[in-house]
């Protein structure tokens, strides 16, 4: 397994088959790696939590 840079930590989780054929559509679709369309879902999540917190 390739070594995760500095600063990184590896997420690894099973889904649903038809969950990864969708998420790897939506990626394509934004000209995009499923992995850092991923990110950016659970960025948006996390940041979207922390402000209803406040």
């Amino acid at each position: 397994m390739a070594r995760v840079g500095e600063g990184k930590r590896r997420l690894t989780c099973d889904i649903p088959e038809e969950l990864h054929k969708e998420l790897r559509f939506l990626a394509v679709k934004h000209d995009t790696t499923i992995t850092k369309y991923v990110q950016k879902l659970l960025e948006e999540h996390v940041q979207s939590s922390n402000e209803k917190e406040k």
